[in-house]
């Protein structure tokens, strides 16, 4: 999925830029590029292509145009494609792109010991792309002295902008002193191929904080204007956060916050709140700067009091997600080049001798997604859950299915599988789920085994279980696009990964814990040393769906192959991993094949899914599953909120609707009573240490749609439905479902013993109508209405 394709004609000519050579020197590295043009007439198109690594901003005449690319491979590196017509005018023009090199690793990121930009176009017989034309230098605004703000992201930004502003994007610029780019053809190494992004760019728009929450004082840490953390010197600084009571309304177009005038030994704060949890680049403009002026901002997402909660540097993914803006004279205006989630913006001011009026903006970015999918109901709770859910989902969607806007942005496949349901539902959209795939597959280890996240510079981030998962998402994707094209052309590498299991099987045919890698399973103290009963069961889950799926590719002999090892692994399950005496699955078994602890929920409710055995499933719910929801969290008894999607499918697969829907109401109402407008990472997660916004836990979106709306998908594309509506729940309910052929509508009222209910679908999908007391029946597109008795 990675060889070699032909590069695009739009670069033709092209080359790859550097201000230097373009593999020295390159750790937090930035540069500046520019390409100056005459135009007598605007033509109606100029489709622009363009690239870099590893990350590039795109203004036509002073104005943003696009920002790039989405995460990849430099093997088949992509580029994107903008229509600059709307931002040319005639006379002299300029393209003016500005692009940050790593230097390292990420999450997101392989750094391939090389930088670059690559752009490519016309204006009608004029090249513009690049090449010996263009003008470069080393972006001299940008400190490269800055800390990394997460183990799995790129750096703080440190700006001064008394050495640079933003002139050098507009026309007329003076560039005759930067350098001439050091040029390198289009097909070099390490970009030996070029591909569309394959994914839409983001939306962006402006949004602005609704008021000043809190303000405080302290004094500056001595020595802080050498110090390259901004988030640990903050930490270090005695401060005292007290409420601001009477804060301007700062939504509204042109108003300010007023900084206080402080000294060189002492610095003032504000805490902006933007209302809700946010992802884009801040944008800063500070009016009255004398120049020297030193503005740090920090992000988070949750607050104690009037105290920003801002975590520790040196635990778990050391987050430190703050910037440094030196201020230039007059008025200085900046613009990060990252985005970063979280909901309230921390700003300190040293050095400021005078009161400064400071205006705070964010241009948001988003993902394209068509919302197809709609709940509404007569309880403001459930809807308000929903919603929660959806904007969760919405934060967690960027060139790829994201783990959280705010610490990693990582495309992490066991949250991917999650979310990518929840998208199936939403709008029907598999473009970010099947690039998953692709890139998923695409990082692969010697030995079959492909990494957990992707791209990555993480070797901890081979996770045994998400390769299973991989596996999985090839059947999930199937599943809802009834396409098996992506399967077969990984058909190879399917083999190359169970070959890694193959070899790992004890003689029963048990796989077990490999001390070389992370098995994940959930964050929940399950046994993973030896044998673990729920790494097996999630082992044979994915031999049975590559069976299935080889079988509908034609090929009886392989899918027999893998049949015949899932058999042997079910009897392995059932004969030395269930305890028959408490009828329990034991935990697992050790390396010398002893039993070890009783098992875990999460088990229980795989075997339910798996139908390990059918005559057990009702009172694995009865006995297990139900006390666990009926009570509260616990993350040491209670799944996370990732498995417990598991869970409630288990639920609903034994009948339990109504307690799907309880709980939900009770865990993840808990998450609206403590304040929070998404769903946590983990339950009652602290901010600064855990993802207040994580789209693992968003899954209750795709839950209350089945629950109340009665509707669940029978046949690969969404081609049959099974319609069972109920009467537990609201009273009224009324939604829709998408599919590829458009949304599955419902209402439903109850009004005392009755039930009447409609039915919407679109053409190319049938139900099967199940309504309690009455026959079944079928209904092929169109409109459907019924009433029955509803049940005690």
């Amino acid at each position: 999925m990675t060889s070699e394709a032909p590069i695009p004609e739009t670069f033709a000519g092209a080359a790859w830029i550097w201000y230097d050579r373009d593999e020295f020197d390159l750790v937090n590295s930035w540069m500046q590029a520019r390409r100056s043009f005459r135009l007598a007439r605007v033509p109606d198109e100029v489709p622009l292509v363009a690239t870099a690594d590893s990350r590039y901003r795109l203004w036509v005449n002073g104005i943003h145009a696009g920002r790039g690319p989405a995460r990849g491979f430099q093997g088949s590196w992509p580029y994107d494609t903008v229509d600059i017509a709307p931002l040319l005018s005639e006379g002299e023009n300029v393209l003016a792109v500005l692009v940050h090199n790593y230097g390292v690793g990420t999450f997101q990121y392989v750094h391939a010991g090389s930088a670059g930009l690559l752009v490519g176009g016309c204006v009608g017989e004029e090249s513009i792309s690049t090449g010996s034309e263009w003008r470069v230098r080393p972006a001299p605004g940008y400190l490269r002295t800055g800390r990394r703000v997460s183990l799995e992201l790129g750096f703080q930004e440190h700006f001064d902008a008394r050495r640079d502003d933003e002139s050098w994007m507009l026309a007329g610029y003076d560039d005759s002193e930067w350098r001439k780019p050091w040029c390198r053809a289009v097909g070099c190494m390490p970009w030996p191929a070029l591909q569309p992004r394959g994914v839409p760019p983001l939306v962006e728009s402006m949004l602005r904080p609704g008021r000043v929450v809190s303000r405080a004082a302290g004094d500056c840490l001595q020595g802080w204007e050498n110090r390259s953390d901004v988030v640990g010197t903050y930490l270090e600084e005695s401060k005292r956060w007290v409420p601001v009571e009477k804060s301007p309304d700062l939504s509204e177009e042109g108003s300010e916050a007023l900084v206080p005038a402080g000294a060189d030994h002492w610095f003032t704060a504000l805490c902006l709140d933007f209302g809700r949890e946010v992802m884009g680049s801040i944008i800063l403009r500070l009016e009255g700067t004398e120049g020297g002026e030193v503005i740090d901002t920090l992000v988070c997402e949750g607050m104690d009091g009037p105290r920003p909660l801002i975590g520790r540097t040196d635990v778990g993914s050391r987050p430190a997600f703050g910037n440094r803006l030196v201020c230039s004279e007059g008025k200085t205006e900046h613009e990060q080049f990252e985005h970063w989630g979280f909901r309230y913006l921390v700003v300190v001011a040293r050095r400021t001798g005078a009161e400064l009026g400071l205006s705070a903006r964010l241009r948001a970015a988003a993902y394209p997604l068509n919302v197809q999918a709609s709940l509404s109901t007569s309880d403001p709770r459930v809807d308000r859950i929903y919603r929660m859910c959806v904007r969760t989902q919405s934060l967690c969607m960027l060139d790829a299915h994201v783990d959280c806007p705010w610490r990693e942005q990582a495309q992490w496949w066991g949250d991917a599988r999650v979310q990518g349901k929840n998208v199936f539902y939403l709008g029907a959209d598999t473009r970010l789920f099947r690039r998953g795939l692709i890139q998923i597959g695409a990082q692969e280890v010697p030995n079959g085994l492909t990494y957990g996240v992707a791209p990555t510079s993480s070797h901890r981030c081979i996770l045994p279980d998400y390769s299973l998962v991989w596996l999985l998402t090839h059947r999930d994707y199937y599943w809802q696009t009834g396409d098996l094209e992506l399967f077969r052309e990984f058909r190879p590498r399917v083999g190359r990964l169970l070959g890694y299991f193959a070899e790992l099987a004890s003689e029963e045919g048990l796989i077990s814990f490999d001390d070389r890698y992370w098995l994940f399973l959930d964050w929940f103290p399950l046994f993973r040393e030896g044998y673990s009963t729920l790494y097996n069961m999630i082992y044979l889950s994915a031999l049975r769906s590559v069976s299935e799926l080889l079988e509908l590719c034609g090929d009886r002999g392989e899918a027999d192959r893998y049949l015949n090892r899932a058999a042997s692994v079910e009897r392995a399950i059932l004969d030395l991993l269930w305890d028959g005496n408490k009828g329990v699955f034991l935990g697992g078994l050790d390396r010398e094949m002893r039993p070890v602890r009783p098992g875990d929920p999460h088990s229980l409710a795989m075997a339910v899914l798996l139908d390990l055995m059918p005559d057990r499933n009702r009172s694995f719910a009865d006995d297990h599953l139900l006390p666990m929801v009926r009570g509260e969290p616990d993350e040491s008894l209670t799944p996370s909120p990732y498995f417990m999607h598991y869970v409630f499918e288990a639920l609903k697969a034994t009948g339990n609707r109504a307690e799907v829907l309880d709980c939900i109401l009770r865990w993840w109402g808990d998450m609206l009573d403590r304040g929070l407008g998404t769903t946590e990472e983990v339950w009652n997660a602290r901010a600064g240490k855990h993802s207040l916004c994580h789209a693992w836990s968003a899954h209750p979106l795709v839950h209350l749609s089945d629950v109340l709306l009665g509707v669940r998908q029978t046949a690969p594309g969404w081609s049959e439905v099974r319609f069972a509506p109920g009467s537990a729940g609201p009273s009224s309910v009324s939604g829709g479902v998408a599919t590829p052929h458009g949304p599955v509508e419902v209402s439903r009222r109850r009004e005392g013993s009755r039930v009447s209910v409609e039915l919407n679908l679109p053409e190319g999908v049938t139900a099967d109508v199940r309504l309690p007391g009455q026959p079944a029946r079928r209904v092929r597109g169109g409109r459907f209405a019924a009433s029955f008795e509803a049940e005690s």
